[in-house]
């Protein structure tokens, strides 16, 4: 059993003209450039694509998108300042909404709770620098982890060693533990210090910029069906980062060897690992060069 949270704007009339469906269309458009291309990776046709977007741009009275000349076949779309505002405060609007009815979802029907601990310490030294703020696809690279882990964690903190990442992320309202410390074991522990009291803990790479929301909302209501497993994803049966470790793991994860991670368990209680799979093999690669970086991004 689990809350859904499903919002929809209508306008005057009482007539819905936004929502998921059309949100997502949109994100598609900002990332392909054409909004045939964002209705076919939706499987929709074109005609329905375009006569959801009109809608909406009536109702809100201002374009939310524009045709540009070039581009593949000739020509293709972009979002308007106005459109790629209005979807920014959606996106905001919604993840807000998924969050409040989660918290009260677990004031009122108490159950498993997870935090998540976005491990954000790498010094980027293959890359040549900070990779976290590294520019991907017109934002810091770790604005994907952020969007990917909204709303879906009663505690969710960025263990940093950057200032730069630091100040990002306390712009979008989440909580940092900036420190000093050289090892993984450190990032892991004053992660797991930082969210408190939880069931759960996610311990999720911040270089992963095309992991999914819904993967990690899988990975979570998989621990919540099965709670006492190590949860790790997976591209086929290939194991990946990130993993969600249940309580009677924190003890060791607070006292791991120096340098090592969450994998040092998992690898220590294979018989208690659980694999949640993925769609592709990109949702779970790290960024470790510009070349990867660039790679990603044209995905």
């Amino acid at each position: 059993m689990k809350p859904v949270t499903k919002i929809q704007i209508v306008d005057d009339n009482g007539e819905k003209f936004f929502g998921e469906g059309p949100c997502r269309l949109l994100r598609l458009v900002e990332e392909t450039g054409s909004l045939r291309c964002a209705a076919a990776s939706m499987e929709m046709a074109y005609s329905k694509a375009l006569k959801l977007i009109k809608q909406a741009e009536r109702a809100l009275g201002f374009p939310l998108t524009q045709r540009t000349a070039g581009g593949k076949d000739g020509g293709g779309s972009t979002l308007t300042p106005e459109g790629r505002a209005f979807l920014r405060k959606y996106e905001a609007y919604r993840d807000a909404c998924v969050q409040a009815n989660r918290a009260l979802y677990a004031r009122y029907f108490p159950g498993k709770t997870a935090g998540c601990v976005i491990m954000a310490s790498g010094m980027g030294k293959r890359f040549g620098g900070n990779k976290l703020v590294a520019s991907f696809r017109g934002q810091p690279m770790i604005a994907g982890i952020l969007a990917a882990t909204e709303g879906l964690f009663s505690h969710r903190v960025v263990v940093t060693r950057h200032t730069d990442v630091a100040a990002f992320c306390r712009e979008q309202g989440v909580e940092v533990v900036l420190h000093d410390l050289p090892n993984r074991n450190d990032t892991v522990r004053l992660g797991l210090e930082a969210v408190g009291d939880v069931d759960g803990c996610l311990f999720c790479p911040a270089d992963q910029p095309l992991l999914r929301r819904e993967t990690v909302e899988a990975l979570v209501n998989a621990w919540q069906r099965e709670p006492n497993f190590i949860w790790r994803t997976a591209f086929e049966n290939q194991p990946g980062a990130p993993m969600l470790f249940p309580q009677w793991a924190f003890d060791e994860l607070r006292t791991l060897p120096e340098g090592k991670g969450g994998v040092f368990l998992a690898k220590k209680y294979p018989e208690r690992v659980r694999l949640q799979p993925v769609r592709d093999k990109w949702e779970l690669m790290d960024v470790d060069t510009r070349e990867t970086l660039k790679e990603l991004a044209e995905r």
